[in-house]
């Protein structure tokens, strides 16, 4: 017998698909979707808090789930280094991740799926934030970009339909791991946590995007 720990109850899963919490995730897919190019195999999506909240690592979680049960395919990647969450709430055991990708001296799409984890959602892998040392280093290696590209790659290796990889990470104020990420993804989206984002941190970090050149499609208000 296992017991869900907070965490994991706010999953997307654990709501009727007729709720209100359901169908603003799905439509909040549907419309990321509707701007996706035809003939685009892979598309990637950034999204990003101004400051510290903890309900990030569940938003991310639910949109990766929104659009895995939507048909597509999908990877959520947990580029927090800071403060890692994703394997909590799907339930899993600490393993490696993004951070050992970056330490790894090549980086091929046999070693990109070795560290993918399957969790209990069909088409949704998961590529956790890893065993290696957290902080900021790692996601400024040179190797960054090159692992991203590999992600993508794992999916033309093994997927007939279009396929989805969503980035979630460390408050863009907190550092330059959002902007750095932002900068090698096809859309950012900036997520606003209602009460607990002040309109100063939210402009702040819209500008910080903005000067990263990052591809900034939205603002999402969360109602927590």
């Amino acid at each position: 017998m296992s017991i869900r720990s907070q965490e994991q109850v706010a999953l997307l899963t654990d709501y009727d698909t007729s709720s209100a919490y359901s169908a603003a995730y799905y439509t909040f897919f549907a419309n990321i979707r509707f701007n996706w190019k035809k003939e685009q195999r892979v598309h990637t999506l950034l999204l990003c808090p101004p400051a510290a909240y903890s309900g990030q690592a569940t938003v991310a979680a639910n949109m990766a789930i929104a659009a895995a049960k939507s048909g597509t395919p999908t990877i959520l990647v947990d580029a927090d280094l800071r403060a890692p969450g994703l394997e909590r709430r799907f339930g899993l055991e600490k393993g490696e991740g993004l951070g050992d990708l970056l330490a790894e001296d090549v980086i091929t799409t046999q070693v990109v799926r070795q560290h993918l984890r399957d969790t209990f959602i069909p088409s949704l892998r998961l590529l956790s934030a890893g065993m290696a040392a957290e902080g900021e280093a790692l996601l400024l290696s040179e190797k960054l970009q090159a692992v991203i590209q590999t992600i993508s790659l794992c999916f033309s290796e093994t997927e007939t339909a279009p396929g989805m990889v969503i980035f979630n990470s460390s408050p863009v104020l907190a550092g330059p791991d959002a902007s750095l990420i932002g900068t090698l993804v096809e859309q950012t989206i900036l997520t606003i946590a209602k009460d607990r984002t002040n309109r100063t941190q939210a402009k702040q970090a819209q500008e910080q995007l903005e000067r990263a050149h990052t591809n900034l499609v939205g603002i999402v208000i969360l109602d927590v």
